[in-house]
């Protein structure tokens, strides 16, 4: 059955997936980064199987939530999860081999806890998960270069610490350029992909795949994607100054060729009845947001057709919120963005509208009521008028400007807890946020 998707609903799971016993040094919202511990389950397929449980139990809350109106077919429900959803207890899950590559076995078992006839009409971004592919990691933990880095690392943050007044910002430069020469020789590449499953056939603009599963790459490390330092004494976490992200070249665009290469913008097809006839989406992790990836290639993307453009702009992301130079979506597009760490201001629970980060949006937020600093939030906008020009600061270059969305539409549901929540996650059960409940959005008018 051919579908023809003409309306979108937007489905957020925000929970907090900061590490557990959080010391913030500097302002991790900011410039600062964290020390902490990694939640998780030792054995790796236990840990990917409870994180799953926690995230079908979100789902499965927005899914009894929808109304039953929907025609088949006719409203894609997209649902997204905060970027370093899935973890293991060092950080990374570490492997060998090639074949050994975890995010096989995760995408297998997102495929079987989200079927086609529970889910007919859903496409999940899974947040994302942290991968490293090592022969020993074990030589690499006692090697002198990763000794002597964490042990920099962990003397200087608790320097800065101690330290007040302007000695305290003296030794927290030091940290940071620290931890960005460290970057620049890496003890170890990771990977933090996007894990996307579809009930509705995933393409690309350049080639029909017609595959169910796909992954995208990030590739701008922060100061705070790993811990500095583990806070209960643990020797085996990879550690911020230990890591980098792979070079990814997209100097001839960032459409994807292949299901799981590094690129991010991929298509879903709607069908011959509708103009036009299918939908671009990409997916911009984090900090590659701030980086301003899918927008820096607008005007050179080696689209298909001239009408060709990207429509819906995702961003999961665990500390980053829409950046208005930042936005690539088309006139009517959508960027949507759940994250993982913090909330966008006070409110708890309730849907607000008004301006954030120069971006006109609808938003909600989350907050771990047994602890303050774990947060989260979700965020939708919709494109006005397009961005001109790839690079914001060029002359005659014009960000995007925004549509006034309401919030009569906006559900916010509490996520009871299961039993695998707390091996895995440090801020509460998190809460599942629907934009678009009874009316969902028109892709276009």
């Amino acid at each position: 059955m051919t579908q023809r998707y003409s309306k979108v609903r937007f489905i957020g799971y925000t929970i907090p997936t900061t590490p557990a016993n959080m010391v913030a040094i500097g302002n991790p919202n900011g410039p600062g980064a964290v020390a902490g511990t990694y939640l998780g389950l030792e054995d790796f397929q236990a840990d990917v199987r409870a994180r799953i449980a926690v995230l079908k139990n979100a789902a499965e809350q927005a899914r009894t939530a929808l109304p039953s109106g929907d025609a088949p077919g006719s409203v894609l429900n997209l649902f997204v999860a905060p970027e370093f959803y899935f973890h293991g207890t060092q950080g990374p899950y570490v492997y060998g081999h090639v074949d050994a590559d975890p995010t096989d076995f995760i995408l297998s078992e997102l495929r079987q806890a989200f079927p086609a006839s529970q889910y007919p009409d859903w496409t999940f971004v899974c947040g994302s998960a942290i991968t490293s592919r090592v022969h020993d990691v074990t030589n690499i933990l006692a090697s002198n270069s990763t000794q002597v880095r964490n042990a920099v690392v962990q003397a200087l943050s608790e320097q800065w610490l101690a330290a007040y007044g302007p000695l305290n910002g003296v030794v927290f430069d030091m940290l940071v350029n620290f931890i960005k020469n460290c970057h620049s020789y890496p003890c170890m590449e990771v990977r933090n992909r996007a894990l996307i499953v579809s009930n509705v056939a995933l393409d690309t603009p350049t080639h029909s795949l017609g595959t169910d599963q796909m992954t995208c790459e990030k590739y701008f490390v922060s100061n705070e994607d790993f811990v500095l330092y583990d806070t209960t004494g643990r020797k085996d976490t990879v550690t911020e100054q230990m890591t980098a992200y792979p070079f990814i070249d997209l100097s001839h665009g960032d459409l994807k060729a292949s299901a799981k290469d590094k690129y991010a913008i991929f298509r879903q097809n709607y069908g011959p009845d509708n103009f036009p006839q299918y939908v671009d989406f990409g997916v911009e992790i984090c900090l590659d947001h701030s980086d301003v990836r899918l927008r820096r290639n607008i005007d050179n993307e080696p689209w298909p057709q001239a009408v060709d453009a990207l429509h819906v702009q995702i961003i999961p992301s665990c500390g980053m919120q829409i950046a208005a130079p930042s936005v690539a979506a088309d006139a009517m597009g959508f960027v949507f963005n759940c994250d993982g760490q913090y909330a966008l201001d006070a409110s708890n629970g309730t849907a607000c509208q008004g301006v954030q980060n120069s971006v006109q949006c609808v938003y909600a937020n989350y907050l771990d009521a047994g602890n303050a600093a774990y947060a989260g939030h979700t965020q939708l906008a919709r494109v006005q008028q397009p961005a001109v020009g790839g690079d914001p600061n060029r002359s005659g270059a014009r960000n995007a400007s925004f549509q006034t969305l309401g919030t009569q539409d906006i559900a916010i549901l509490a996520v009871p807890a299961v039993p695998e929540l707390a091996q895995c996650f440090a801020g509460g059960p998190g809460a599942v946020h629907i934009y678009g409940l009874k009316s969902p959005y028109d892709f276009y008018a």
